[in-house]
């Protein structure tokens, strides 16, 4: 029972000490804050200049695209851009009465075609014309020609333009694919492709994959037609 004093007195002892302690810490802690908070803020100002710097200098050091002409250079120096002022001839391809022609009842109406500037891929150039029509029953749908330059025949075989198509035979003596159908976005396309040395046109017919009146069988007919009637 005599210890019992001695503990609280001791515990009372180390209350204080300790007391001192975190109050001698905070003081302590205090002045370094006071003593050097501007020099912190000098490292953070010229932190910041720093950065500023580094922006501008990238910004001056990029190259200068042309708006609307070059959209992109690769690190292993690879070349996208939209050309001006060219034309692969696409719209020359086939006309609006020939498009017309080859979808006869399956369409009410067929606007004139939409020709799209020359993109350069790298040296391989493309092209396309778009028939947007109003099938019978009213769907707007679209028929394209899709034409694209090789610049020699190892790129036009990097490319594989021809895996997973099936041979449908020659168009005006050049061979002829048939495409796998397939669904972008809420549109499906039928594909035929016909390749001219390193010239290939992809004739397509595109419409709203949950409403297809034109089957593939007859879209394929109708693109083989138009394709027999085309300047490739």
């Amino acid at each position: 029972m005599p210890v019992k004093p001695l503990v609280v007195v001791y515990t009372q002892v180390m209350a204080k000490k300790s007391g001192r302690k975190k109050s001698n810490w905070r003081k302590s802690l205090a002045k370094f804050n006071k003593k050097h908070k501007p020099l912190v803020l000098g490292i953070f100002a010229v932190i910041g200049v720093g950065m500023i710097v580094l922006v501008v200098l990238t910004i001056v050091a990029m190259p200068k695209i042309n708006p609307g002409s070059q959209y992109g250079v690769g690190a292993n120096g690879f070349r996208a851009y939209e050309e001006k002022d060219t034309s692969l001839g696409v719209d020359k391809v086939v006309s609006k009465e020939e498009v017309v022609q080859v979808l006869g009842g399956k369409a009410k109406s067929v606007s004139d075609a939409d020709v799209s500037n020359v993109f350069n891929f790298n040296g391989d150039r493309g092209q396309t014309a778009t028939y947007d029509f109003v099938r019978s029953d009213g769907v707007k749908a679209t028929l394209y020609v899709d034409m694209m330059l090789f610049k020699n025949i190892p790129s036009m075989n990097n490319a594989h333009i021809l895996t997973g198509t099936g041979d449908a035979g020659k168009v005006n003596g050049h061979p002829a694919y048939y495409m796998h159908a397939q669904t972008i976005g809420s549109q499906r396309e039928y594909r035929l492709l016909v390749v001219n040395g390193l010239k290939a046109y992809k004739f397509v017919i595109t419409q709203p994959y949950r409403n297809i009146t034109i089957n593939e069988v007859a879209a394929l007919a109708a693109l083989k037609k138009l394709a027999q009637k085309a300047e490739l």
